[in-house]
């Protein structure tokens, strides 16, 4: 394992344990079992990640932001370390493709951060999982060029279940909420 691929793996594994804090912290507010201002990044009446969370820009896409990050950075480890059993004729393709998630992902960033600067306080958590997935999608562009093309072609079958997999984990953690919220299971007030 090299420093490029340590790099994307250390990313993308504080990005999901910093978007899995936020999408506790968001259900533990919203449902009432803790207490507005006492979170890890708390820290005064500006900076405050529990009065980001409970604004309308904390949800801008019909589910919590953070539980969008979750979902997505769970997928893209599961996608590397998958992909990675797939075997060295693929990697190529597994880097590529992950490539293009992070880049994706890296332009929804700029929405994000267009939301950050409408708030009244200021999350410090929330942008470092948009930081932190610049320097994901660095280190993928880094081992994409160190990575040399499979000198014969692959199956794409393999490729595709895999992209399929993750894809259908990432809708699933998404449709799961909307149910959820939908049947009444959360019991969410309006924020």
């Amino acid at each position: 394992m090299n420093h490029s691929e340590r790099c994307l793996i250390a990313a993308l594994v504080l990005t999901l344990l910093d978007s899995g804090y936020l999408s506790w912290r968001y259900l533990a507010l919203r449902l009432g079992i803790a207490t507005p201002g006492t979170s890890l990044c708390s820290w005064s009446s500006f900076v405050d990640c529990d009065r980001v969370l409970v604004t309308p820009q904390a949800n801008a896409f019909f589910v919590p932001n953070a539980l969008l990050g979750w979902g997505f950075y769970l997928g893209c480890l599961l996608f590397w370390f998958l992909g990675k059993r797939l075997g060295p004729e693929y990697r190529f393709h597994v880097v590529r493709a992950l490539t293009l998630f992070l880049g994706l992902a890296a332009l929804a960033t700029l929405r994000f951060f267009w939301l950050l600067v409408q708030l009244p306080a200021f999350c410090p958590l929330c942008p470092w999982n948009h930081v932190l997935t610049y320097v994901a999608l660095g280190a993928s562009i880094a081992l994409w060029r160190q990575t040399p093309g499979p000198a014969e072609p692959v199956k794409l079958l393999p490729l595709m279940l895999l992209v399929s997999t993750c894809l259908l984990l990432f809708v699933t953690i998404q449709l799961a909420w909307l149910a959820a919220q939908a049947s009444g299971v959360l019991r969410l007030p309006n924020p």
